[in-house]
C-alpha cells in the first residue's frame, strides 16, 4: 500500500513536521507501507517554490500589514470571490501537476498537512477525477482557512471540537468523518516524562530561528532575569546562537538546531514554562506537556488568529519587554497561577476528544483491510 503525505515548502514549517509526525506513525505501525513525502510546490516548480517562499519571508519581516491583508483578504475571509476566480485561472496549472504526482506515486491514500494541495485535490474530484483514492486533511492550527478542500474530503482531522461543529454546521459535513485529535505532534511529546525539580525557574524560549528575536529587546531583558535561566532554541539561526553564547551568561543556554524529538522532550520535562510563537506544533507540544505558554511576538496571518483563540482559550499570556520581568514574578514564581493555567489546559485537551493514532490506525484499516468490519467500530464508537 502507498501513502502520499502533501505538505508545502522546503523550510520548516508546522505542516512539514506534521507530515513527519504522520511519517513515523506510519512507518512504526505499518512497516510494509510505502509512504512518500512531497513538497507540492517543488514538485510542481523548484524555482516557484523558491520565489514563494522569498516573498513570503519579505512580506512578514518587512511588509507585515501587506500580508495581514492579504492572508485574511485570500486564505480567511468570506469576501474574496473576485480572488476565488483569479485562482482558478492558474490552478489548471497546478492540476494537471497533481494528476502528474498521482499518476507517478500511484497511492491508495493521501493526506494533506496543508491546505494548498487540499484545495487542488478538492478541484480535481469536483470535476469526478481521483474519486477512487481517498483523502485525509490534517489541519495545522487552531482555526480551519478558506483554502482547504472541504466536502469533497473523505477524513478530517481537527484540531478541537469546536473546529469540528464548524465542519458539521457550516459545510454540511458528516459527523462520522470528523475526528478532534488536536495538532499531531511526535510520539515521544506524548509519553509521560519526570519533571525535573529545579531550584530556580528554567523558561524555553523558542522561535528564535524565525523572528523572536528580531528586535534585540527581549535579550536584554534575559540579561537582567539573573532569577530565571533560560534555555534558548536558536535552531538553524547562528548569528543569534554566537551572539547569546558570546554573552557568557550562566543563565542564559542558546542551543543549536535539534534533530531528535526524544532530545527536546528531555529539555521540555526540565522546564517550567515556554516563551514562545502562536505557531500549531509548538503549541500542541507544549499543551501536551501542560506548559505555562508565554507569546511574545506573533507572524501576521495565521498566528495572529491563532493566538486569538488561544487567549479566548485561556491558556496562553502574551508578554512584551517592558512587563516581562512583573509577568514572571506574578506567574511564574507564582504556585497558584501556575496551576491555574495547568487547569485552564486541562480544560482545553479535553477539547481533544479522539487519539491521532487510534483514528489514523481506523482509516488505514478501514479503507486497506478486508477484514474490515464496521459494526465492531461502531460499537466501539470509534465510527
Amino acid at each position: 500500500m502507498k501513502i502520499l503525505v502533501l505538505p508545502l515548502f522546503q523550510f520548516p514549517t508546522g505542516h512539514l513536521k506534521v507530515a513527519e509526525t504522520i511519517n513515523e506513525y506510519i512507518r512504526n505501525q505499518y512497516p510494509a507501507y510505502d509512504i512518500q513525502i512531497v513538497d507540492f510546490l517543488s514538485y510542481s516548480n523548484v524555482s516557484l517554490e523558491r520565489m514563494v517562499s522569498s516573498i513570503y519571508f519579505s512580506w512578514i519581516n518587512k511588509s507585515p500589514s501587506i500580508y495581514r491583508t492579504l492572508y485574511k483578504t485570500i486564505m480567511y475571509s468570506e469576501n474574496h470571490r473576485k480572488f476565488k476566480v483569479d485562482f482558478r485561472l492558474f490552478s489548471l496549472y497546478f492540476e494537471g501537476k497533481m494528476m502528474q504526482l498521482i499518476e507517478q506515486a500511484k497511492p491508495s491514500l493521501i493526506i494533506c498537512s496543508h491546505s494548498f494541495p487540499s484545495s487542488i485535490i478538492g478541484k480535481l474530484k469536483q470535476k469526478g477525477r481521483l474519486m477512487d483514492i481517498p483523502v485525509v486533511n490534517i489541519y495545522t492550527d487552531f482555526f480551519i482557512n478558506d483554502v482547504w478542500a472541504k466536502k469533497e474530503i473523505e477524513y478530517h482531522l481537527v484540531p478541537h471540537r469546536d473546529a469540528k461543529r464548524i465542519l458539521i454546521n457550516e459545510h454540511n459535513i458528516k459527523e462520522d468523518c470528523i475526528f478532534a485529535t488536536g495538532i499531531p505532534i511526535k510520539s515521544s511529546f506524548t509519553i509521560p516524562g519526570k519533571k525535573t525539580k529545579n531550584k530556580r525557574k528554567h523558561i524555553l524560549v523558542a522561535g528564535g530561528n524565525n523572528g523572536l528575536f528580531n528586535s534585540g529587546e527581549f535579550i536584554e531583558v534575559m540579561k537582567e532575569c539573573h532569577f530565571v535561566t533560560f534555555t534558548v532554541l536558536c535552531g538553524n539561526n547562528k548569528e543569534l546562537f554566537d551572539q547569546l553564547f558570546n554573552l557568557n551568561k550562566s543563565h542564559i543556554r542558546p542551543k543549536g538546531y535539534i534533530e531528535n524529538p526524544r532530545e527536546l522532550n528531555a529539555i521540555y520535562n526540565e522546564v517550567d514554562a515556554i516563551l514562545t510563537k502562536p505557531g500549531g506544533v509548538t503549541i500542541s507540544e507544549a499543551l501536551h506537556k501542560r506548559l505555562p505558554i508565554f507569546i511574545h511576538n506573533w507572524l501576521p496571518g495565521q498566528e495572529e488568529i491563532n493566538l486569538k483563540f488561544l487567549l479566548q482559550q485561556g491558556v496562553v499570556k502574551c508578554v512584551a519587554p517592558d512587563n516581562f520581568i512583573d509577568k514572571l514574578k506574578t506567574v511564574i514564581l507564582n504556585e497558584e497561577e501556575i496551576s491555574a493555567m495547568k487547569k485552564q489546559i486541562d480544560v482545553y485537551l479535553e477539547k481533544e476528544s479522539d487519539k491521532f493514532a487510534d483514528v489514523m490506525s481506523h482509516i488505514i484499516e478501514r479503507e486497506f483491510s478486508h477484514t474490515y468490519l464496521k459494526a465492531e467500530w461502531v460499537v466501539q464508537g470509534i465510527f
